[in-house]
């Protein structure tokens, strides 16, 4: 269970995927209420990785309220400007402020912080400090004029020693609202996912080391679903 909690909700990189049969499911008014794993927990997904595991959600006054798989369910409290994401013994505490994150705090089953973040935001950019231990991220995400993110660079530090950094380069949008808006709080891939106000459909991932050898650039294509009105389908027949 601890290893559920940490994979939903610590960095990971990002994704997508999908087909073109016939739909059975729509998403409303930007709140799905089911949405299959591979579109959730990766930033990609080839053949291995389609089946028809899913994640269920459910909201209240048109917020998110529950996120839920066949082994747990995350429960979101909302009270004046802080959102706190439940599991078990395990939490993570947000602070909101003009609808967006200012302050994530993750704690661990004995109540202890071990993980924080703050977010800053300007025009055409949000950045964000992530701290754990004596790890260090510095997220800086750009975007374009349609609002949309357009590339994503993480410069990784320990023990103040910068180790290199990752660049995420998001492009090949659709014309289709974003699903992904109002769960952007619950892990680190949604909250990428949800920055925008299209869908990216192509990733192109590097890594430039200081203190060791490059990795060369990895694409991934993200494919989608969509339903007869255009817009994106997180649930369909397999």
């Amino acid at each position: 269970m601890k290893k559920i909690f940490y994979f939903l909700l610590g960095i990971c990189m990002l994704s997508c995927s999908g087909s073109n049969d016939e739909t059975v499911d729509e998403t409303q008014d930007l709140q799905p209420d089911k949405a299959y794993a591979f579109y959730v927990d990766t930033p990609y997904s080839g053949n291995t990785f389609v089946n028809n595991f899913h994640y269920q959600f459910t909201y209240e006054n048109g917020d998110l309220k529950t996120f839920s798989l066949p082994t747990a369910t995350f429960t979101l409290l909302y009270q004046n400007n802080q959102v706190k994401i439940v599991q078990g013994n395990y939490y993570v505490l947000h602070t909101i402020k003009n609808n967006r994150p200012i302050k994530s705090e993750f704690y661990d089953y004995s109540s202890v912080l071990f993980k924080t973040k703050l977010y800053s935001y300007s025009k055409g950019t949000v950045a964000v400090h992530e701290k754990e231990g004596n790890k260090d991220a510095y997220m800086t995400f750009y975007f374009n004029s349609d609002n949309n993110l357009i590339k994503q660079e993480m410069v990784v530090q320990k023990d103040g020693l910068n180790l290199g950094m990752y660049t995420s380069i998001y492009s090949d949008y659709d014309k289709a609202k974003n699903p992904f808006v109002k769960l952007g709080l619950v892990n680190d891939i949604l909250f990428i996912k949800s920055l925008s106000t299209n869908n990216f459909r192509k990733i192109e991932t590097s890594y430039e080391s200081f203190t060791n050898q490059d990795i060369p650039t990895k694409i991934y294509n993200c494919v989608y679903k969509y339903d007869s009105n255009g817009q994106v389908l997180l649930y369909h027949p397999l």
